[in-house]
């Protein structure tokens, strides 16, 4: 794991904290664009991504301009120094995890807690380190026209969601699409080709001699079958029953793409539709067979870092599980034609 600093911007200064020494520091903001920073010397620097977010004409909020940031950019690149982006939605549970294993005066937003917050929670969770995004400045209105097809891939997943969900996604009724017929067709198949641990995390599972799927499953009754309509109407196009494509290249996409922009599998991403907020709130917490919560006020409360560990783990499983599971189904459709 790289040394490095964090830092937090406000709109005239820059307060910065250095793990290694423990030091806190408040420099103006042009002694930050200049990289005149104590204690800098080969230092990656981490940033929460929203302050590294160019001014508009019609918004001034953010500190610098996209010249500016360029120009800090530039810098860092000549002097061989990395600036990362921490996402700003991870901030809360980072000083949430400070409070709990050092003080719980890191519960109390500040730009020293801040700081030593996130800098804490990257050097217990350096694979969360490794994830972080480098920085490269773009006007709002570039990054909007980069994303576009990302929200309309999206847009389009949370219609398609509502419409099935609005209709119990056939379970027990007389409503049908292409994903139910698959599923109806195919479920038997799809669990023979699944690993044990994830056909039943799935909630596909035998009957009683283990010689058949439950019957809730084959007649198409079982609420099980919500969450696997979720997965896949990811693959497969409810109302032609052709594969989903990626509206930016007209292909099938794979799970690097779907896991962030259907499963909203990322820590940068605050609104990522219907099928992700099934999945990581129902699905992966809820069902999850590790019961401690991230959330102070819950009788389940973290206590420690091995509780918070533990959740991590329990969430990285469920993950896997998914993309077992997505994988296979993906390749029964696309590749195998089976549709």
């Amino acid at each position: 794991m790289s040394k490095f600093i964090t830092c937090d911007i406000g709109k005239k200064e820059v307060y910065v904290y250095v793990p290694e020494s423990k030091n806190h520091y408040t420099i103006s903001t042009d002694q930050f664009l200049e990289l005149n920073i104590p204690e800098l010397d080969g230092h990656d620097i981490v940033i929460e991504d929203a302050h590294l977010r160019s001014q508009e004409e019609d918004s001034l909020a953010q500190t610098w301009t996209i010249d500016q940031l360029k120009q800090l950019r530039s810098i860092a690149d000549s002097k061989g120094i990395e600036i990362l982006c921490f996402p700003q939605k991870v901030t809360p549970k980072a000083r949430k995890i400070a409070s709990i294993a050092v003080d719980s005066k890191f519960l109390d937003k500040n730009d020293d807690t801040d700081t030593f917050s996130i800098a804490f929670y990257l050097q217990e969770f350096p694979e969360a380190y490794d994830a972080l995004k480098i920085f490269d400045p773009v006007e709002y209105k570039t990054f909007e026209k980069n994303v576009s097809h990302i929200y309309a891939d999206r847009d389009a997943l949370t219609e398609d969601s509502n419409g099935a969900r609005n209709q119990q996604y056939g379970i027990k009724t007389d409503y049908q699409d292409y994903v139910t017929q698959w599923i109806k067709k195919y479920i038997t198949i799809l669990a023979f080709k699944l690993e044990n641990e994830t056909a039943e995390w799935a909630g596909i599972e035998t009957n009683s001699k283990g010689n058949a799927l439950k019957p809730g499953l084959l007649n198409y009754t079982s609420d099980k079958l919500k969450f696997i309509y979720g997965v896949i109407n990811t693959i497969l196009d409810p109302n032609t029953g052709e594969p989903r494509l990626r509206s930016d290249i007209n292909k099938p996409p794979y799970w690097k793409y779907a896991k962030k922009v259907y499963f909203g599998l990322t820590p940068y991403h605050m609104h990522a539709g219907v099928t992700a907020s099934n999945y990581k709130y129902h699905k992966r917490k809820a069902g999850s067979s590790c019961k401690k919560s991230m959330s102070l006020e819950s009788k389940n409360a973290v206590k420690n870092l091995n509780d918070v560990r533990e959740i991590r783990e329990a969430m990285k499983e469920s993950d896997r599980h998914l993309r077992d599971f997505w994988k296979t189904a993906r390749k029964m459709i696309v590749e195998d034609g089976l549709r």
